[in-house]
């Protein structure tokens, strides 16, 4: 194990607007977080969190901080810690993944999830899942003993891993929260005029929407790991998928950096935006750097149908630093290292 000096973490915020491509303004929003010891940073969502949710968000990120800290503490391995916290954000229901998930055009709660170790790059990734409670688990034990034959699996294949691999298979009716419920009938109706690209801007979320869940994490060796959790985008069609499975555009982890992002998934995808933020990392820009730059570009190079550009947001954990940054107008994000825990909306 490699000893390292111990502080707690000291946070410097930052934020500005500037005029992006075609004149359409951006808010570009940032904090470092200054430590070099293990390290959790979680992430409940980028988008335009309305102020009657944000109780519901603080005490979904507390619940998180309760688990991430005793990870912390008990040293335990990047990879565990990682998806020891986003279980736990799965679970609460205040978030758009696991128990609270958004759901399909169906009315189910379908789930993607993916997760990677920085130590050997290998990764595990589920998605249009159904039937399991905790998608992120059954990504790590696909990473864990697909031995590179399998990586990725989908729908009924996942969940057919899952139950051979002893994870039990839940019905799905469990997985729906009432809110959700609710919201899945309120918007019917009005689906067609519902670009998912809304959420992420001021003023377009549906009140009671949520956003795709994450961690990161530098463990007492240095070591680095990523993982992310959605329910995907509100009223989607049956088997759609975003980013947040995808590795290098929802997670990303290797020896230099850890990212998971969480916004508007097509455009996530289509600039690999975990990808973009290691790339920068890699050519020396900081971890605050590299999320600022990576997003303003997606910002200027996708459009929504109403011309809006692409919004999101990013936690990014290297050996030396770590760093939160989004473009939409708040962000659920909280860390600890295992001494001083904070969290912020």
């Amino acid at each position: 194990m490699i000893a390292r000096p111990r502080r707690g973490p000291i946070s410097r915020t930052g934020s500005f607007s500037k005029l992006g491509a075609r004149g359409m303004s951006l808010s570009l929003h940032s904090r470092q977080v200054e430590t070099r010891g293990p390290l959790l940073l979680v992430h409940g969502g980028a988008w335009d969190i309305p102020d009657a949710a944000l109780e519901s968000h603080r005490e979904g990120l507390q619940s998180v901080l309760e688990a991430g800290t005793a990870a912390v503490q008990e040293e335990a391995e990047a990879l565990a810690g990682v998806t020891t916290a986003t279980r736990a954000l799965e679970a609460h229901g205040a978030f758009n993944a696991g128990y609270g998930a958004m759901l399909n055009q169906d009315g189910a709660a379908e789930l993607d999830a993916g997760v990677m170790t920085g130590a050997t790059l290998d990764y595990g990734a589920v998605m249009a899942a159904q039937r399991l409670e905790h998608p992120v688990g059954v990504a790590r034990r696909l990473l864990e003993t697909g031995e590179g034959r399998v990586r990725m699996l989908v729908g009924e294949g996942a969940e057919r891993f899952a139950d051979a691999t002893g994870t039990e298979l839940v019905p799905n009716e469990t997985l729906v929260h009432p809110r959700e419920r609710r919201r899945h009938e309120r918007i019917r109706a009005q689906a067609e005029a519902n670009h998912p690209s809304r959420s992420f801007r001021p003023g377009g979320a549906d009140p009671q929407g949520r956003d795709t869940v994450g961690a990161v994490m530098r463990d007492a060796t240095g070591t680095l790991a990523a993982a992310t959790s959605t329910g995907g985008t509100p009223f989607k069609p049956p088997g759609r998928v975003g980013d947040s499975p995808l590795p290098g555009a929802g997670f990303y982890a290797d020896a230099h950096v850890a990212v998971s992002t969480t916004g508007w998934g097509e455009a996530i995808a289509a600039v690999g935006l975990a990808r973009s933020v290691r790339e920068r990392v890699r050519a020396g820009d900081s971890a605050e750097a590299a999320a600022r730059a990576s997003l303003s570009r997606m910002h200027e190079q996708v459009r929504a149908p109403d011309g809006g550009g692409a919004t999101g947001g990013c936690i990014v954990v290297t050996p030396e630093e770590a760093a939160v940054a989004f473009t939409t107008p708040r962000m659920a994000r909280a860390w600890t290292d295992g001494t001083d825990a904070r969290q912020r909306l």
